[in-house]
């Protein structure tokens, strides 16, 4: 989905998808100009870009994006522009994050030790917790400026309770498969569009099986054909089964679902410690970091049913085997899981409960 909008405090944006939320329509949504991408909007604060009325996405005419190429180095004034309009959005541009933190010692120390631990294969799990607006998405964007740096790719999902929650462990996989971004100069190519280039070459050397197995399966016209690849694209972010590309495609992959609930905190987990280990061989050598955003308001609104519960302990744990097993032993994973929450946010505590599954 390429729609234009404009924010009336962001500016110019691109609406990229529609997230289920209670009572108002969410969509995550990329500010081209400010260098940021996947943020959470509610579209009636939205407006069409070029009439001004308000968007309805069932009658929007899909436009093809439009972003202006901006000179390699901006110019100091433009620099301060874009940093103020993040601003308003409560985030911070990659250029700035050094200069609008402050006190920001012992989030970089935890931000060292989780990139230190990941280098030598080990998955690292990093929990910010402070009061609202004490600066939790902010320790996140720091945390993200320090990977790229490192070479290391970078998800960002935000956490609602409803369509992205960790007690659907699956609807992780959904809301990241199109948000992990590279550090290099090919931006505007995510994990599929960089799986396309591998078809051939094998991601098994690196542990990748099922990916390997993917491509493996596949055929070059599935990648030179664009509606084809989409529906690889749609199997990757789990809308599109394996039944599905079976009928529609004619390859057999490997399933990405589970059959049973219970299977589904495992299956997350592998998959997320296989894209990390694709992540090393596409493009940032050192691995993927995965950023949980707004985890209080997933607790809010999730969790009051033991079987929720229970999917979101075993997820937990389930990532602590990855992060205990060594990394000789099928561990392996330069992987870091960084969440921002509220204490106190919802009854019981999640911090508590955090420690407890973990």
């Amino acid at each position: 989905m390429e729609v234009l909008a404009r924010h009336p405090r962001g500016g110019d944006c691109i609406i990229r998808e529609v997230v289920p939320s209670v009572l108002r329509v969410k969509v995550l949504v990329d500010y081209p100009q400010l260098g940021l991408n996947r943020q959470s909007e509610f579209l009636d604060e939205l407006v069409d870009r070029q009439m001004g009325k308000a968007i309805i996405l069932n009658s929007q005419a899909i436009q093809p994006a439009v972003t202006r190429s901006l000179p390699a180095t901006s110019p100091t004034w433009q620099s301060a522009r874009q940093t103020l309009l993040a601003l308003r959005l409560g985030q911070s541009t990659a250029e700035s994050i050094n200069e609008l933190s402050v006190g920001m010692d012992e989030v970089d120390s935890a931000c060292h030790w989780g990139l230190d631990r990941a280098a030598t294969g080990q998955l690292s799990f990093l929990l910010f917790e402070s009061p609202y607006g004490m600066g939790k998405s902010h320790a996140l964007a720091r945390l993200k400026n320090h990977a790229m740096k490192k070479r290391m790719a970078v998800g960002t999902v935000t956490l609602d309770g409803v369509g992205i929650t960790l007690c659907d462990p699956m609807s992780l996989l959904s809301g990241l498969a199109h948000a992990i971004e590279f550090p290099d100069e090919r931006r505007d190519e995510g994990l599929p569009q960089r799986l396309a280039q591998r078809v051939g070459l094998g991601l098994n050397i690196t542990g990748g099986e099922m990916l390997h197995q993917l491509l493996m399966a596949i055929g070059k016209d599935c990648v030179d054909d664009p509606d084809k690849w989409e529906r690889i694209e749609d199997y990757l972010s789990l809308d599109a089964t394996k039944s599905d590309l079976k009928r529609e495609l004619g390859i057999n992959v490997p399933s990405l679902r589970t059959r049973f609930r219970e299977e589904r905190p495992a299956r997350c987990s592998t998959i997320l410690r296989e894209w990390a280990r694709a992540c090393t061989v596409l493009g940032a050598r050192s691995g993927l970091v995965i950023l949980l955003d707004e985890a209080d308001v997933d607790y809010a609104q999730r969790g009051r049913k033991q079987a929720d519960k229970e999917l979101r302990a075993a997820l937990l744990q389930s990532l602590r085997a990855i992060a205990d097993a060594p990394p000789g032993d099928g561990g392996f994973a330069r992987l870091i899981i960084a969440m921002a929450i509220t204490p106190g946010a919802s009854s019981p505590d999640p911090i508590a409960e955090l420690l407890s599954s973990a």
